[in-house]
C-alpha cells in the first residue's frame, strides 16, 4: 500500500526517504517490525507467550527489543529470554522502572534512547497506571504503548482503540489529533472476531473523513507499507 500524499511529518530540516516496513501482529500489542534490514520486536508479552499458536522461530533474529511498560500484557520474561537467545545480540529499550525488574532476573536493558517519546500510561481500575514510554521505529511507526494521550507520531501509528483504560471515542480523538497516514489497530486480546470487525468498522469509517487509512492486521499475519519516513508530526 503506498500513501497518495502523506501529511507533513517533517521537523525542520530531517530528511524525507520513502521505505518499506513490514508489520507483523503477534497478539494483543506484540508486533514484529522489519525495515532497513533490521527486526524489532515491540511489547513481547504473556498473551502472545501464552497462544497455542506461537513459536519462538516467528521472532528469530531480533535486532532490537522495545518494551513500553510493565505490564504482563506488554512484558513476559520467558518471551524476553527466548528472544534474546535467538538474537542478533539484541539491545533491550523500556522504562527505568521495567529496567529495574528485568534486572533482577538478569537480563540487561537501557531507559535511555533516541526513539522515546512521551507517552503516559492512562488511568487503569486500580488506580494509576505504570510508567510507560512511547517508541518511534524505523522513522515510519510509533508504539504508544497503554496511552491516548500521547502528542506525536510517525506516518503509521500503532494503536490502543480498546482497553480497560479508554475507549474506542477516545482512541479515534487521539488518532485523529495526531495525524498520521495510516493507522493499525493493537491491544485487542479481549477483543472478538465479529466485534473487532464491528468496532473497526466505525473506527475506519470516522477516520476516512481525514484521510487516515485504518488497517486491520490480524493475529500472525503481516502487511508491507511504502511509507514515507519523516520525523514525527506533532500536535
Amino acid at each position: 500500500m503506498t500513501p497518495d500524499s502523506p501529511g507533513p511529518y517533517s521537523m525542520g530540516s530531517v530528511s524525507v526517504h520513502s521505505m518499506d516496513v513490514t508489520i507483523t501482529k503477534l497478539v494483543h500489542s506484540c508486533v514484529l517490525i522489519e525495515a532497513g534490514g533490521r527486526r524489532t520486536l515491540v511489547d513481547p508479552g504473556s498473551f502472545t507467550w501464552n497462544d497455542d499458536r506461537f513459536d519462538l522461530s516467528a521472532v528469530e533474529g531480533i535486532d532490537t527489543i522495545l518494551i513500553t511498560h510493565e505490564h504482563a500484557d506488554h512484558v513476559n520474561i520467558d518471551l524476553v529470554r527466548g528472544a534474546l537467545e535467538r538474537s542478533n545480540g539484541a539491545t533491550i529499550e523500556t522504562t527505568a522502572a521495567l529496567a529495574a525488574i528485568l534486572g533482577e532476573h538478569g537480563i540487561e536493558a537501557t531507559s535511555e534512547g533516541p526513539s522515546r517519546f512521551v507517552a503516559p500510561h492512562e488511568r487503569i481500575p486500580s488506580g494509576p497506571g505504570p510508567e510507560n514510554v512511547g517508541f518511534h521505529i524505523a522513522g515510519s511507526i510509533s508504539h504508544p504503548g497503554d496511552s491516548h494521550t500521547f502528542t506525536e507520531t510517525m506516518p503509521v501509528l500503532l494503536m490502543p482503540f480498546v482497553a480497560p483504560w479508554g475507549s474506542l471515542v477516545g482512541g479515534v480523538d487521539r488518532t485523529r489529533d495526531v495525524a498520521p497516514r495510516f493507522v493499525v489497530p493493537i491491544h485487542d486480546w479481549f477483543v472478538s472476531p465479529d466485534g473487532g470487525g464491528f468496532l473497526y468498522g466505525l473506527a475506519r469509517a470516522a477516520l476516512a473523513e481525514d484521510g487516515i487509512e485504518l488497517i486491520v492486521v490480524d493475529d500472525f499475519t503481516s502487511v508491507t507499507l511504502s511509507v514515507e519516513g519523516h520525523g514525527a508530526r506533532s500536535r
